[in-house]
């Protein structure tokens, strides 16, 4: 059996020349009935997951600090193929 000890989830890129500006804005109540599909590695900071719900899709942001507490943020709701352009962006260092 191997045992896996280095990070398993993607990580976000440095931010590219260029990148395309994110509109974050607070959670919408309708959040904790989202379906994450895909997310960033919990090794750093602020960590991104792509959600579902509703036919929709965005992109939520939490940052963790120092002391334990957390502030998640998301973007504007798209279709589903959409958002995952826009994920993949993020992950690429093309979108912040």
């Amino acid at each position: 059996m191997e045992i896996i000890t280095g990070c398993v989830s993607p990580h976000v890129r440095e931010v590219r020349e260029g990148h395309m500006q994110l509109v974050w804005r607070e959670p919408v109540k309708a959040q904790d009935r989202a379906r994450v599909v895909a997310w960033s590695c919990h090794c750093r900071s602020t960590v991104y997951e792509l959600c579902c719900v509703g036919g929709q899709a965005y992109i939520r942001r939490t940052e963790y600090d120092d002391h334990g507490g957390e502030t998640a943020s998301e973007t504007y709701r798209w279709a589903y193929k959409k958002a995952v352009e826009v994920w993949s962006a993020l992950l690429r260092g093309q979108a912040v």
